[in-house]
């Protein structure tokens, strides 16, 4: 994602009351992560979304009604028309990136084995950025960092603005969540000119 401004908040919706709240924010940049609905409900809170100046990022495992083969990819980059995709799977990432979607890779961070291999999946695969869980780990989210070209966005049981400022200070670009409170000062702090 070279040359796009990675938001300091990026919400984490899965109800369509919350697309529709969102649709009326003014602010900039504007990313926000979709977590899964049904196919069609999905296209129709990226167009919506996007009308409204948002850059969509739908997280395709958790998509329902849509595989996750190449030809299930390309559909569905071409009938929701996300601006990007989020995935665990590096073939799905693979398969994004070649039907011409940006694409983050969500890797966890349970212990030394899981981040040494999502360290490994991400090289090899070369997404736009990378979003590990859970996002509360500043001292392995810095690590990871250094490890990686791309950048980190942290997500998962941040529920304060000290943890957001201890993990952007970790070195994240970017935090997401799904806590509506923390929507609010990101907004605040689009407004303001205050993300980084």
């Amino acid at each position: 994602m070279k040359g796009l401004q990675v938001p300091s908040i990026i919400p984490a919706i899965r109800r369509s009351d919350e697309w529709e709240e969102l649709a009326n924010w003014r602010a900039s940049p504007k990313w926000v992560f979709i977590l899964g609905g049904a196919v069609d409900s999905v296209a129709q809170a990226t167009g919506l979304l996007q009308k409204r100046g948002w850059m969509v990022f739908v997280h395709l495992d958790m998509v329902r009604g849509c595989s996750a083969d190449a030809e299930g990819v390309r559909f569905f980059a071409e009938y929701a028309g996300p601006n990007g995709i989020i995935s665990t799977h590096s073939t799905v990432i693979g398969h994004a990136k070649r039907a011409g979607l940006l694409t983050i890779q969500r890797i966890f961070l349970l212990d030394s084995q899981s981040i040494a291999t999502g360290v490994q999946q991400v090289l090899s695969t070369h997404p736009d950025a990378v979003e590990t869980l859970p996002g509360t780990l500043a001292d392995v989210t810095q690590r990871v960092v250094r490890e990686l070209p791309c950048p980190v966005i942290a997500g998962g049981l941040v529920t304060t603005m000290a943890e957001v400022d201890k993990m952007l200070t970790a070195g994240a670009r970017g935090i997401s969540t799904s806590n509506r409170q923390l929507w609010s000062h990101g907004r605040e702090a689009y407004e303001g000119g205050q993300h980084r």
